[in-house]
């Protein structure tokens, strides 16, 4: 299923903030394509959104307007994401993710 996945943490230790935020998307096999996100505490199960879209164009967007409010978290929560993991064909949204900082 995977065309695209990417794993995001926000770790503040003194503010006690821990957050993981994922996003895989890809195909079924009825070609339909399909967004999972789980977003939560790190090291809980976290909560698990799913979105069926009809096509990649449409898949595209709707990745990139999940990924543009994790780029103005230091507004919302007083600390940025960092990629922790991107993988997939999608080589693109590497491209896009540079706003996210990288971690080394």
């Amino acid at each position: 299923m995977m065309e695209f996945a990417i794993h995001l943490e926000a770790c503040d230790p003194a503010r006690n903030i821990w957050r993981s935020y994922s996003i895989t998307a890809g195909q079924d096999l009825f070609e339909d394509w399909i967004v999972a996100m789980n977003y939560g505490r790190i090291g809980s199960r976290g909560t698990t959104k799913t979105v069926l879209l009809y096509d990649e164009a449409e898949t595209r967007r709707y990745v990139q307007k999940c990924l543009k409010k994790r780029e103005n978290a230091t507004k919302r929560i007083g600390i940025d994401y960092k990629v922790k993991d991107i993988t997939g064909a999608w080589s693109d949204f590497r491209e896009e993710t540079k706003d996210l900082k990288k971690e080394v």
